[in-house]
């Protein structure tokens, strides 16, 4: 079980009907999670014998190799590691783990292995360290050897390693500052790119292994290049780019001088942009074993075996509150449309994505799943009719505990409540809400990272 407050959960109902309906919102939750764990993500794209891995129309014989060597990042890389090391025929030389969680006693039995916990969403010390030790590893390789990157959403912070001299302080107040401006995830990761020594192909240039990327995408449109800031893709994106972004959110004046002299240094010619020739990546392979997407699909065809399913969006982007709004809206609409039903039916509206949050200056707790569901209540006009689930498949939701949240017409039932929901939002202080009055989901780490999920529940007719 993921849902660790399910009873607390189901408190939230008025009647036995409510439960069952609660109950079958978090049977959803539980399905969602357990779908888009590495284990059923790997072994439905990946083929391990003896001899050789195959991937689609891709093999690599074992015999070819001298050493091979396993470095895996993000917030899945430990389930993501344990399925492989279960599975790999051959000895690894050198394991390389990064992740935001302490360490899982299945691995405790592996050797050569290195653990780093380090930090997200912005990198600490540790995020440095492992960084060191994977540069390390890589200069050191040859021709001879294959590295298997892992790498799941989050690793653009947990692996990380600023560039000119940049420190970890400066860096971080780069972070804070793209992190609280409400920029999506592809700007955010195009700035990293730049002031990283890593990220945006600049770890696999330092390599001449035969490198085999496996991610899983926790970005919009599966970019190769925005998953964890593509260490091992060529990059498009340029010093320019870093500029418009810049101008674009009205951040140049907030810049460290340290991070406004490197700016304008790229911007004028003096800095090389990301490798982007894709012949200095001819040693590499990557590939995008799980997404948003198909797990949606996965979902919508479990629940057309008892109601009405439809996805009406895989790509929801944008300020977390508008989307809330919008989507009320769109189930609102829907329910006018069915409300000639008599017999009780269910319809599913079914969306995935990421959304922004641009912080306020009183900042409290919460994250862009828990707004995006308060944000719906609060604009929802058929709201007796209406239930609807926001979650982030990696169990953390901005800087609260939870993964999101269920609302309904047990959320704002009376003006009081309607009150403090408004304030809470305009404070970015969503997760207080849910905690005192109900609706918080409580997972902890999933092991895994698929951007978010959303589902709206419309209930019409009677029984």
């Amino acid at each position: 079980m993921f849902v660790k407050n399910k009873s607390s959960l189901l408190q939230l109902s008025r009647n036995i009907s409510e439960e069952r309906l609660i109950t079958s919102l978090i049977d959803i939750i539980e399905y969602i999670l357990e779908q888009a764990q590495p284990k059923n993500l790997l072994s439905s794209f990946i083929k391990i014998s003896d001899d050789k891995l195959v991937i689609k129309d891709r093999s690599f014989d074992f015999d070819s190799y001298e050493n091979f060597y396993l470095i895996s990042f993000g917030k899945a890389s430990q389930t993501m590691s344990y399925w492989f090391l279960e599975r790999f025929p051959r000895n690894f030389s050198r394991i390389i783990i990064v992740s935001p969680d302490d360490k899982i006693p299945e691995l405790n039995s592996s050797t050569n292995l290195d653990f780093h916990k380090t930090g997200h969403p912005k990198p600490n010390q540790e995020s440095l360290n492992a960084a060191k030790n994977v540069i390390s590893l890589l200069e050191k390789n040859t021709s001879k050897d294959l590295c298997i990157f892992l790498i799941s959403g989050g690793g653009s912070s947990l692996l990380e390693y600023p560039d000119f001299g940049l420190s970890l302080d400066e860096y971080s107040r780069l972070m804070e500052i793209m992190l609280s401006c409400g920029s999506s995830i592809s700007e955010l990761n195009t700035i990293r790119k730049h002031f990283s020594k890593i990220k945006g192909g600049k770890l696999a240039t330092l390599s001449k292994a035969s490198i085999l990327t496996l991610a899983i995408s926790d970005v919009i449109g599966n970019d190769l290049s925005t998953i964890a800031s593509g260490p091992t893709v060529p990059d498009k994106t340029t010093w320019n780019d870093c500029g418009e972004i810049m101008t674009k959110y009205s951040l140049v004046t907030s810049l460290p001088d340290s991070i406004k002299t490197i700016l304008e240094n790229g911007i004028e010619g003096f800095l090389d942009d990301t490798p982007s020739d894709e012949n200095n990546f001819t040693h590499v392979k990557n590939y995008i074993v799980g997404d948003n997407l198909a797990l949606l699909e996965l979902l919508s065809i479990k629940l057309k075996l008892d109601a009405t399913s439809e996805i009406i969006d895989h790509r929801i982007q944008g300020e977390a509150k508008d989307i809330g709004e919008k989507l009320a809206s769109i189930a609102s609409t829907l329910l006018s449309n069915l409300k000639h039903e008599k017999r009780k039916t269910v319809h599913y509206l079914l969306f995935g994505g990421e959304t922004t949050v641009k912080l306020s200056s009183l900042r409290g707790r919460g994250g862009r799943n828990q707004e995006l569901a308060l944000s719906f209540a609060l604009s929802s006009k058929h709201n007796e009719s209406i239930y609807f689930v926001s979650l982030g498949t990696d169990g953390i939701d901005g800087n609260s505990e939870a993964a999101g949240a269920i609302v309904g017409p047990f959320t704002i039932s009376n003006s009081e409540l309607k009150l403090e929901a408004k304030k809470s939002l305009a404070e970015n202080d969503t997760n207080s809400f849910f905690s005192k009055n109900g609706g918080e989901i409580l997972t902890g780490h999933t092991g895994t990272n698929l951007m978010d999920i959303g589902v709206i529940c419309i209930v019409v007719g009677k029984d």
